[in-house]
């Protein structure tokens, strides 16, 4: 059984700085985490850091998506419950 190729370790490595930037500005601390293991495992076992890389986009994705819909969130109960004072306002 032959084993895969290894993985490009310049597209590890770039993708990981971009995590570790990205994650630190406005994702949180766990993609930046996950960035720092991926570039400290590149010299000794890319395809663990490779996976490193990919759960680390993941969080950061979830993170975003969730910064996302709290955002929407909030603008839609704040409209929703300014509609129900102000008819309540307008009424009474």
């Amino acid at each position: 059984m032959t084993l895969p190729p290894a993985p490009d370790r310049g597209s590890i490595q770039t993708s990981a700085i971009l995590l570790i930037v990205l994650g630190f500005l406005c994702g949180g601390w766990i993609p930046t985490i996950f960035g720092i293991i991926a570039l400290v495992q590149m010299e000794s076992d890319p395809r663990s850091a490779r996976t490193m890389n990919k759960v680390g986009w993941i969080v950061f994705c979830v993170i975003v998506g969730l910064v996302i819909l709290g955002i929407l969130a909030y603008f839609v109960f704040g409209i929703a419950i300014l509609g129900i004072f102000g008819i309540a306002a307008s009424t009474g």
